[in-house]
């Protein structure tokens, strides 16, 4: 029996893949996977207008596939919305795994900018070229389509991703999209993959300027502003604190209540809190000042007692964000008078599921000088 048809509806060059991302009824995959080789056997447009990719020297690219169930899409309120917010979750479920790896272990060769994470505007539609943006609209043959990956990335490999993130934003995803109701934390928390997508972005291509780091901290406050918000009151400081004291932390070091955090118009002496409660007044401060048009300087996101920039942690800083948002921990608990084997199986997925979280904490830890 033939299983669903899948149909391809944009394309990522910059990235190339060996693994499929699956979201049961959307996928990433490779043009090799054989969910796309069906399709183009129907449609031998699409395979021409994938083979002409290059990088901007010509070489051949193999670019990731975004895909969609054929008998999904009717379920689809809004099937734009809803697709996109699926690349958005992709996208923060890989850069904030990808900068706290970074930082911890030092090495580049890691998706750390979601602009990775690119649709390219012209896809086969009813087997000719078309596109639309906010800028244009247009048609054309693919015998002269030229496509192309950005020129200020380098090609990336899609293949770390943060597995229990993954599937907790997966599950909120298509109880939003999919689900008969609606609620205000799923919108908030959509609202703010898609600010912090933005904000993960390179903060200019050749020559980025001091602004344009303040900008991006700007984003990222509104990203941490959104996720917290209660919908009854105004976001704010108070809100995002809570997320993080909502987390489990798994390091002493990151949840021992040391840190005098920011707090704006709160009554002093200000109340101790965590690291990343600390660190997040520090991005909250310098954001101020970038936005309100005071002073700035290279220390106003790269204070001297930091050994790392406030622009560089903040992703870090927002998968913590997220595990508060998302009550995000392991899920399973041991049966009473388990065998040795078992209680081996156990441990083991307990690391696998914490290590994601573990890393971004000792991220965090290493930007303390």
């Amino acid at each position: 029996m033939a299983g669903p048809d899948w149909i391809p509806v944009a394309v990522l060059p910059n990235l190339y893949t060996r693994r499929t991302v699956e979201g049961e009824i959307v996928a990433f995959v490779p043009p090799g996977d054989p969910r796309v080789r069906t399709f183009v056997s129907a449609h031998p447009m699409l395979g021409k207008f994938l083979a002409r990719f290059t990088d901007t020297f010509h070489v051949p690219l193999e670019p990731v596939v975004f895909i969609v169930r054929g008998d999904a899409i009717p379920e689809f309120t809004d099937t734009q919305g809803a697709l996109l917010s699926f690349r958005d979750l992709v996208a923060l479920s890989v850069v904030p795994h990808a900068r706290s790896n970074g930082l911890v272990y030092g090495g580049a060769d890691r998706i750390s900018y979601a602009n990775s994470f690119w649709l390219h505007p012209w896809m086969v539609e009813n087997d000719r070229l078309a596109a639309s943006t906010p800028a244009f609209s247009g048609i054309h043959v693919v015998e002269e389509f030229h496509g192309q990956s950005s020129p200020e990335l380098p090609l990336m490999q899609l293949r770390e991703l943060d597995e229990p993130l993954f599937a907790a934003l997966l599950a909120r995803w298509k109880r939003h999209y999919l689900g008969k109701r609606q609620c205000w934390q799923d919108r908030a928390l959509f609202r703010s993959l898609n600010m912090a997508r933005q904000a993960a972005q390179l903060p200019a291509g050749k020559g980025p300027t001091l602004y344009d780091l303040g900008r991006i901290a700007a984003l990222w406050v509104s990203a941490f502003e959104i996720l917290a918000h209660p919908r009854v009151d105004s976001s704010g400081l108070s809100y995002v604190y809570a997320l993080f004291e909502r987390v489990a932390y798994l390091d002493r070091k990151v949840r021992r209540k040391k840190y005098v955090a920011y707090m704006s118009r709160g009554k002093k002496p200000w109340p101790r809190r965590a690291l990343p409660c600390w660190l997040y007044g520090r991005l909250y401060q310098g954001r101020n000042a970038f936005l309100h048009g005071n002073p700035v300087s290279p220390k106003t996101l790269h204070p001297s007692d930091l050994k790392h920039s406030l622009f560089w942690l903040a992703p870090s800083l927002y998968r913590l964000a997220i595990t508060g948002a998302l009550n995000l921990s392991f899920p399973k608990k041991l049966q009473k008078g388990a065998a040795e084997k078992q209680i081996g199986k156990f441990v083991s997925a307990r690391m696998d599921f914490n290590d994601y979280q573990m890393i971004a904490e000792r991220a965090l830890l290493r930007a303390r000088k």
